[in-house]
């Protein structure tokens, strides 16, 4: 069963730590894809961006587990 973790009297759920790194991570890729000229390609990025933050969001809960 997954738990809190204790950082000094502070709990933090892991769902917290994945959105963390699904946010970072997602923020890393859009990057990289406007710097290769991906944009062009994208006709809503409000969308996308939020559709690859649910595909990390995915792929880093399976290796932290949130339930």
């Amino acid at each position: 069963m997954p738990h809190e973790i204790a950082w000094g009297e502070i709990y933090i759920p892991p769902l917290i730590i994945v959105i963390a790194i699904s946010y970072i991570a997602c923020s890393f890729i859009f990057y990289v894809a406007i710097k290769l000229g991906a944009h062009k390609y994208i006709a809503s990025p409000a969308i996308a961006e939020l559709s690859l933050f649910i595909i990390c969001c995915g792929l880093i809960s399976k290796y932290i587990p949130i339930f």
